[in-house]
C-alpha cells in the first residue's frame, strides 16, 4: 500500500484545505519514500502546487505524469536520481534542488538548462546567465556544426525525392555519425553535447523529410545504447562545478569628444567602492513668474526666475529647505489633473555634482544621461542617477542631496540605465535590489549596487566608447549595450551571489550601419523587436534568441520624411532619439525636423507586404512642433503613465506636450493633420554662482519620475536641474 495517501497531503500540504486544489506547498521530505509511492493520479489533483520538497528520500527516479503544471519550486535533493529529462514536464519551474543525487553530473545541470525555460536557480545557486548561454549561444554554435556536418557528409545522399524508407535509413546513418563525432567544450560535458545534438539531428532531419514519415522509434534505437553506457561511465559521488565560457564583446568616440580612447583591463572583477560627495550647488531662492502666449493650442512659456545660487550651501539651510519641501503635500496625478500639475512646475535644485576635481567653477563638464531609481520601498526617497564627465551621481529630488557619487579618473560616462535583481543574502533569503548600470568612452559597463556603496563588477562590453544601454523590461539581467564599434550587443549580466561573484555572458550581436544614439524594445513584444534611433537613420531587429543566427543585421529601416533643410542627395537623416508614448506610438525626432513625430510600430510593421522588403514608411499619426535647432543629440523622454513627452533644446528651454486630451485618437490610428503645439514651454531661470551668471544653456536630456512628481534636466554646462511638479 502506498505510504501517501490524500489525508496525508492535506496534513503535510499548505494553506491548510480539505482540498487537494487549494494546496500551494507540500513537503514530503524524510519520509522512505519509494516510487510506488508516488501517485500521478492523486498528485495531479494539486493543480495550483507551487512548491514540493520531495527532499531525503530514496526516490530512484519521478513520474513522468504528475500534472504539476503551475510548480515553480521543485527540492528532490539525496535522493537516487538518474534521469533528469523527466522534469520537462514542469515547465514553470524556476527553482530546482538535487543535490546528494550521486549519479546526476554537471552534463545534466546543462540538460536542466534547456528542459526548464524559466529556470532561475539550480541548487541554491543563480543560474541564470549560466542557463541563457548554454540556451541560445551553445544552442546556436551546436546546430551549426550539425548542419555543417550534414552538408559536408550526408545532404548528397538524398535524392531530389527521396521515399520515406530512404529519409530513415540516411537518417539513422546521421544520428549516429553527429552524436559519435561532433565535439564541443570539456569532456565533463560529453554527454550532455551527444544527447544535444541528437535532439538537433533529429529536428533537422525532420524539417528536410518535407514531412514525409520518419521511423523516429527505430532511430531512438541507434544511439540509446552509447547514451546508456555515457550515462553509466559519468555517474561520481562528487559534486562538480559547471563551466562556461564567458565571451566577450569586440566593440568611439562621441562626436563632441576629441580625445582618444583607452584601453583597461578585461572584467568582470570587484572594482571601486562609491564615495559620498558634498551638494556643490543649490539654490536659495526659488520664485517663478508665468505668462500664457497667445498660441492656438494654450500652450504657456515661463518667463526666466532669478535664482541666486551657492557653492556649497550651510547645513542650516539644507536643513531648513528640506523641511519646507517635505511639508509640502504630495499630489498623486491622474490623467484629468495632469494639466494642472502642469501649470504648476517651479525649480527647486541646481547642482554641480559632476565637477572636475569638485571646482565649483566648472561649467564645462557635459552631462549626458539620467534615470530614476525604481521604487522597491514607499519609505525610500525618490533619487535620480546622472552621468557626465568621470561620475555618476546618485541624488535626493526632495532635499537635493547627492547620496552616494563613483568616479572613475579619466572615464567619461555617457549612459546609465538601473535594473531591478532578486538576490539570495547569505541567509538564503530572497531580496529585491537595485542595479545601476553605466557606461562611456572606455567600453566597460560598470555594474552599481548603490544601496550598499559598491561597484561589484565590470564587463569589457566594446572596444570602443558606449553610447547607449538599455534593459529588457521582461528579463531583468539582459541588458543591451550599443557602441561606436556600430554594434549593439545583448548580455545577460546574471544575478550576483551572496559575495557579489557574477557571471555575464554574450547572447546576441546586431550590426548597425552607424552610432546608435537611443534604443528601445517594443513594450507589446519586447523579446523579438529592438528599436534603434542611429546617426544615419531609424532601424529595428529581431532579436529573438531561438533563431541560429548570434550576429544579425537590421532587419527593416524606418523612413521619414526629407526636410527641406537637407541635401537633396542624401536619402537618411540623423534621428537622435526616440522612445515609446505606449506598447505601439513612437515618439522620435531628426536633428533640424523642428518638430517631434508621433508614429505607430504596429501599422508601419504591417506595411511590410514581405520580409525581402527592407524599408519601410513610418506611418506618421501626429506632428508636434518644436525648436528648429540644429544640434544633435538633444534626447526626449515620454511618461507613459501620463501620456506626455518632454524635449529640451538649444536654449535652455523645456518643451512638454501633454497628450492626454488625443490619446483616445491615437490609440485607434487616427491621423491629425494639424501640427500640435507644446502645451507648456519652461524657460532657464537666470542663475547666479560666485564667479558667472548663467542666462543660457543646452539642455541634453529631460526625463521625469513615473508618477509625474519630479523632472530633471541636464545641461552641456555641468548643471542638474530638478524641477517639482505640483
Amino acid at each position: 500500500m502506498s505510504k501517501i495517501t490524500a489525508d496525508v497531503l492535506l496534513k503535510e500540504g499548505l494553506p491548510k484545505s480539505i482540498h487537494l486544489k487549494d494546496l500551494k506547498k507540500l513537503n514530503l521530505s524524510k519520509m522512505h519514500l519509494e516510487m510506488k509511492d508516488i501517485d500521478p493520479k492523486l498528485f495531479s489533483q494539486m493543480v495550483n502546487l507551487d512548491e514540493l520538497d520531495i527532499s531525503h528520500n530514496t526516490l530512484s527516479e519521478l513520474p513522468d505524469n504528475l500534472g504539476l503544471h503551475n510548480l515553480r519550486i521543485l527540492n528532490f535533493a539525496d535522493n537516487h536520481v538518474e534521469d533528469v529529462t523527466v522534469l520537462k514536464q514542469f515547465p514553470n519551474l524556476e527553482e530546482v534542488i538535487y543535490e546528494d543525487n550521486i549519479y546526476l553530473t554537471v552534463s545534466d545541470n546543462y540538460k536542466v538548462f534547456c528542459l526548464l525555460p524559466k529556470l532561475r536557480r539550480l541548487n541554491n545557486k543563480d543560474i541564470t546567465s549560466l542557463a541563457n548561454h548554454v540556451r541560445f549561444v551553445n544552442h546556436r554554435e551546436l546546430s551549426n556544426r550539425v548542419e555543417a556536418h550534414w552538408d559536408s557528409k550526408f545532404k548528397d545522399n538524398l535524392p531530389d525525392k527521396p521515399s520515406s524508407q530512404k529519409i530513415n535509413a540516411v537518417a539513422k546513418d546521421f544520428i549516429k555519425s553527429v552524436v559519435n563525432n561532433i565535439k564541443y567544450g570539456p569532456s565533463s560535458l560529453k554527454e550532455f553535447v551527444r544527447w544535444k545534438v541528437e535532439i538537433i539531428a533529429r529536428q533537422l532531419i525532420s524539417s528536410l523529410s518535407n514531412n514525409q514519415k520518419i521511423d523516429t522509434h527505430s532511430l531512438l534505437q541507434t544511439t540509446n545504447e552509447d547514451t546508456m553506457s555515457e550515462q553509466a561511465l559519468g555517474c561520481s559521488g562528487k559534486k562538480r562545478d559547471s563551466a562556461d565560457d564567458c565571451t566577450e564583446g569586440s566593440p568611439t568616440k562621441r562626436t563632441r569628444i576629441q580625445h582618444e580612447l583607452q584601453s583597461i583591463p578585461l572584467s568582470p572583477r570587484k572594482s571601486n567602492r562609491l564615495q559620498n560627495s558634498p551638494l556643490s550647488l543649490t539654490p536659495i531662492k526659488r520664485k517663478q513668474e508665468t505668462s500664457t502666449q497667445g498660441t492656438p493650442s494654450k500652450s504657456t512659456e515661463t518667463k526666466s526666475p532669478k535664482v541666486a545660487l551657492k557653492s556649497t550651501p550651510s547645513k542650516k539651510q539644507s536643513n531648513e529647505s528640506s523641511a519646507k519641501i517635505n511639508g509640502k503635500q504630495k499630489l498623486s496625478l491622474t490623467p484629468k489633473i495632469i494639466q494642472k500639475a502642469l501649470d504648476n512646475i517651479e525649480p527647486l535644485h541646481f547642482l554641480q555634482c559632476h565637477s572636475k576635481n569638485n571646482s565649483c567653477e566648472d561649467f564645462k563638464t557635459q552631462l549626458w544621461a539620467c534615470a530614476f531609481e525604481p521604487i522597491l520601498d514607499s519609505s525610500s526617497p525618490k533619487a535620480v542617477a546622472t552621468c557626465g564627465g568621470d561620475s555618476v551621481c546618485i541624488i535626493d529630488c526632495e532635499t537635493g542631496k547627492v547620496m552616494k557619487k563613483y568616479k572613475v579618473t579619466g572615464e567619461e560616462f555617457f549612459t546609465l540605465v538601473w535594473t531591478t535583481l532578486t538576490m539570495i543574502g547569505k541567509d538564503e533569503q530572497k531580496r529585491k535590489i537595485n542595479v545601476l548600470a553605466a557606461g562611456g568612452k572606455h567600453g566597460v559597463v560598470r555594474i552599481i549596487h548603490a544601496k550598499v556603496s559598491l561597484c561589484y563588477g565590470e564587463i569589457k562590453a566594446h572596444k570602443k566608447a558606449i553610447s547607449i544601454m538599455c534593459f529588457s523590461p521582461k528579463q531583468d539581467t539582459f541588458l543591451f549595450t550599443g557602441s561606436y564599434d556600430k554594434r549593439i550587443i545583448l548580455w545577460d549580466i546574471g544575478v550576483p551571489d551572496c559575495d557579489y561573484n557574477f557571471r555575464p555572458s554574450q547572447l546576441l550581436t546586431l550590426d548597425t550601419t552607424s552610432v546608435p544614439l537611443r534604443m528601445c524594445l517594443v513594450p507589446s513584444c519586447p523579446d523579438e523587436f529592438l528599436v534603434a534611433a542611429c546617426e544615419d537613420g531609424c532601424f529595428a531587429w529581431d532579436i529573438r534568441l531561438d533563431k541560429k543566427q548570434g550576429r544579425r543585421s537590421y532587419e527593416v529601416e524606418l523612413n521619414f520624411p526629407i526636410y527641406k533643410e537637407e541635401r537633396k542627395d542624401n536619402d537618411f537623416h540623423v534621428i537622435d532619439s526616440l522612445a515609446f508614448l505606449n506598447e505601439d506610438i513612437i515618439a522620435s525626432k531628426s536633428v533640424m525636423q523642428g518638430s517631434i513625430y508621433l508614429w505607430s510600430w504596429e501599422k508601419t510593421l504591417k506595411t511590410r507586404k514581405t520580409k525581402n522588403v527592407k524599408k519601410l514608411d513610418a506611418v506618421i499619426l501626429a506632428q508636434m512642433k518644436w525648436s528648429s535647432s540644429e544640434t544633435p543629440y538633444l534626447v526626449l523622454s515620454t511618461s507613459p503613465e501620463r501620456y506626455c513627452v518632454f524635449c529640451g533644446d538649444e536654449d535652455g528651454k523645456i518643451w512638454i506636450y501633454d497628450l492626454d486630451s488625443c490619446k483616445a485618437d491615437l490609440q485607434r490610428g487616427k491621423l491629425c493633420s494639424v501640427v500640435k503645439e507644446p502645451t507648456k514651454i519652461l524657460s532657464w531661470p537666470i542663475l547666479f554662482s560666485p564667479k558667472e551668471k548663467v542666462e543660457k544653456t543646452l539642455i541634453n536630456v529631460v526625463t521625469v519620475d513615473p508618477t509625474m512628481e519630479y523632472l530633471v534636466a541636464l545641461t552641456d554646462i555641468n548643471i542638474v536641474s530638478i524641477w517639482k511638479i505640483k
